[in-house]
């Protein structure tokens, strides 16, 4: 009896090619996907990415929002530092840094103080949605290049598709 493969299989078993002309290798680098996964079960960790908030919470738990970003901000600058980490993956990482930076920088909750508190509350919750998206967008891409599933409440922060789509959400 034979073994009927799928093309994703059969995809994902296929390193490279090579002519008579030259070839061609794609293989991920082991260190560098054994450090894509350490970022991404520690980003699974997190429950800024992974706790739904509304619009009062969001405001209510900004300064531990805050500091869990900035916790992930210094996970990512020491990831960076590491040797292993590689070219693609390091932008990959700083785009995540960046995005954690604009948050801290639009959520200054000495700087909105005297804002009108719905006025804060919309602020905080609309620059933690953005943040999730950024980082959802570069989490996807990651766990696509190096072959890595996203961890269950992960998933949550990866960009929702459009409600006209016939795809399921990535849940």
């Amino acid at each position: 009896m034979m073994a009927i493969m799928k093309l994703g299989d059969v995809l994902r078993r296929i390193k490279g090619f090579s002519t008579p002309l030259g070839g061609m290798d794609w293989d991920v680098p082991l260190p560098q996907r054994a450090v894509a996964n350490k970022v991404l079960v520690y980003l699974g960790d997190r429950r800024v990415l992974t706790t739904v908030r509304g619009i009062p919470e969001a405001l209510h738990d900004a300064p531990q929002c805050i500091e869990s970003v900035q916790k992930i901000r210094e996970t990512l600058t020491q990831v960076l530092m590491e040797p292993d980490t590689g070219d693609e993956l390091a932008g990959h990482l700083k785009m995540m840094r960046a995005a954690c930076r604009k948050y801290l920088d639009q959520v200054d909750l000495n700087r909105i103080s005297r804002w009108p508190h719905e006025t804060r509350a919309v602020l905080v919750a609309t620059v933690l949605g953005e943040l999730r998206g950024a980082l959802g967008i570069q989490i996807g891409i990651i766990a696509a290049r190096y072959k890595l599933d996203v961890p269950d409440g992960l998933a949550a922060a990866l960009s929702a598709p459009d409600a006209d789509d016939d795809e399921p959400a990535l849940r």
